[in-house]
């Protein structure tokens, strides 16, 4: 039993399935064609196909035809090596949670039944069925989050969520980073300023000296004033006391004493005048012009010292910044570099398929700008490469298809080998199946009821 080779449906027989009474379909050509009035049952055929294949997860609430209580679906498959299965999907009404229980058999072509028949089918099917004109019809974003399974290892919305956030942190960090700049640009450092700090102190030390002989000089100079005032009182004392010598003749004597005395010592004071001369002074001006001056050239310095350390700082920031923002592009540019590659060895269903930003490119173009042939035909590759095992696909919107998109439908089915179960609204054509009221109205060359 071959277990890689392509299969394909040769019949199938569906019985009180959604709004399918009876139906047989026996494939004769690549393209089978479902027609009729809307409502008579066309995709409840389509459907049976997968509710048979599928399982559970996909039979709807209410599967079973109204009035009936059990409904079939078999469908006998076949590869080209000649192995058969035969599938068989019983539901039947129940009174329980979901309103109805089913059953599953797989029997192969030599009557073997297989134990674990939904496996099987899973093996078989893989991801289930992609309606190739539902993709035509998808908007680019759905497109692309349907093609992006064929990209193994890269999570997109993930990476595509890191880059708006590294693109927003990137955002914040280059506005900061200008704003540094512009900050430090805006710093303007006295050109004139001192290059170095002057000792203040010592000048202030120097004045505090200059002060202190100074007021050594003044009082020096008031001491000569007190002696001038003495020796002056001397010489009136003296005058008065000769002047009453005569008066006082008893008393002379003492008397001359005492202005002998006086003489003597305003002598020494007149001698002491002349000897000292006029004291020493110190010139504070101009010590008290170099302090402002200092003052002065300090502030500056400062200011030149603070606004050279402020711009070396914000260079520093801004410098820091601008790593963290180039960081931050090249993490952008590495994951789109990581799911170029990704993409690039991927095995994508037809050649020329990208990725842009949200939406699919062909040939480096939307696929909204594709033609309708290579719109089909890149849907269904993309529906074949989604369940490689199954060698058909279905639609139920080929009655969208005009005349020639239809002829390069049926041509891609046979260029492919693929088969395509297509459900129309009221064909003319010659060779599709008509249902109506749930059943095969017209038998033709590849349909009998």
């Amino acid at each position: 039993m071959t277990d890689d080779q392509p299969l394909r449906i040769l019949s199938l027989d569906v019985e009180n399935i959604l709004r399918v009474v009876a139906v047989r379909v026996r494939p004769d050509g690549k393209v089978v064609e479902l027609t009729g009035r809307n409502r008579q049952g066309k995709s409840s055929v389509i459907e049976a196909i997968w509710m048979a294949l599928g399982g559970e997860k996909l039979i709807p609430t209410d599967p079973i035809h109204d009035g009936a209580e059990v409904g079939r679906i078999v469908l006998d498959l076949g590869d080209d090596a000649g192995t058969q299965y035969r599938v068989t999907r019983k539901i039947v009404r129940a009174d329980n949670e979901k309103g109805f229980a089913t059953s599953l058999t797989i029997e192969g072509g030599d009557g073997q039944r297989f134990t674990n028949p939904q496996k099987t089918l899973n093996g078989f099917i893989g991801a289930l069925s992609c309606d190739p004109l539902d993709f035509i019809a998808m908007k680019p974003r759905e497109q692309f989050d349907l093609l992006k399974k064929f990209v193994a290892g890269i999570d997109f919305d993930a990476i595509a969520r890191a880059n708006d956030d590294d693109f927003e942190t990137r955002t914040d960090v280059n506005r900061a980073a200008k704003a540094k700049r512009v900050q430090a640009d805006g710093i303007r450092i006295d050109p004139d300023a001192p290059t170095e700090r002057q000792d203040e102190g010592k000048l202030v030390a120097e004045l505090a000296a200059a002060g202190e002989a100074n007021a050594a000089a003044e009082r020096f100079r008031s001491g000569l004033a007190a002696k001038k005032v003495r020796a002056e009182a001397a010489d009136a004392a003296a005058e008065a006391n000769r002047k009453r010598i005569e008066d006082l003749r008893k008393e002379i004597a003492a008397l001359e004493v005492v202005a002998d005395q006086a003489d003597a010592e305003a002598a020494d004071l007149r001698l002491e005048i002349a000897e000292a001369g006029d004291g020493p002074a110190v010139d504070t001006a101009d010590l008290t012009a170099r302090i402002h001056a200092a003052r002065d050239a300090n502030a500056r310095f400062d200011a030149a010292e603070r606004a050279r350390a402020d711009r070396t700082r914000l260079d520093s920031e801004a410098a820091l910044l601008e790593k963290r923002s180039d960081e931050l592009t090249k993490a952008m540019a590495d994951r789109e570099l990581a799911k170029e590659k990704a993409v690039a060895e991927a095995k994508m269903p037809v050649a020329g398929i990208s990725f842009g930003d949200g939406a699919i490119l062909l040939d480096g173009h939307p696929l909204a700008q594709a033609s309708q042939a290579q719109k089909l035909n890149l849907a269904i590759a993309i529906a074949v490469a989604l369940q490689p095992r199954l060698r058909f696909i279905t639609t139920k919107n080929a009655a969208l298809l005009d005349k020639d998109s239809w002829a390069a439908l049926v041509e891609l089915a046979e260029k492919q080998n693929l088969m395509i179960i297509a459900e129309t609204v009221q064909s003319d054509r010659p060779t599709a199946v008509v249902i109506e009221d749930g059943r095969v109205a017209k038998p033709v060359a590849q349909a009998a009821e």
